[in-house]
């Protein structure tokens, strides 16, 4: 089998992501998982970046860079969870740790977010997260990644 590392490396496209609660399996923060998408880059140089969005967001009415009403940025902003930042791996425990630098979530900031890497095959990869607050309930959820060659994300 190739070493975690190699497996990793390459562009993954959001397939499903679950977040789980004491009554069971959720929604996550924006949405069913069919409502979203998303993408998953890692380099071979360490380099990482995550984007997970709402498929349809609102246009703001200011087409300008710096456009938007208050009410259009707060929607955009609750529409998208993005970090970006380093990565290095746990091969023993088959975890992979991203080290955020920049970040929507400013809280995600100068933390490592640590991911169990689970591959269902060569294509499809589980990242199972530890239960992280969400809406003042520790919750665990799992994010399912796709292969792509970033032309069908």
């Amino acid at each position: 089998m190739e070493p975690l590392r190699t497996r990793l490396v390459g562009s993954w496209r959001l397939a499903d992501w679950k977040v789980f609660s004491d009554a069971g399996p959720t929604d996550p923060p924006l949405g069913p998982a069919e409502r979203c998408t998303g993408l998953l880059i890692y380099t071979p140089e360490g380099t990482m970046s995550a984007h997970l969005t709402l498929k349809d967001r609102a246009r703001f009415t200011d087409a300008s860079l710096d456009g938007g009403s208050p009410q259009e940025k707060a929607a955009a902003y609750s529409s998208l969870i993005a970090y970006a930042g380093t990565w290095d791996l746990d091969e023993a425990t088959d975890t992979v740790v991203h080290h955020v630098r920049i970040a929507t979530f400013p809280n995600f900031v100068g933390t490592g977010l640590k991911r169990v890497c689970v591959f269902e095959d060569a294509d499809t990869l589980k990242l199972d997260t530890p239960p992280m607050d969400m809406g003042g309930e520790a919750r665990a959820s799992y994010v399912l990644w796709r292969r792509t060659d970033g032309r069908n994300v």
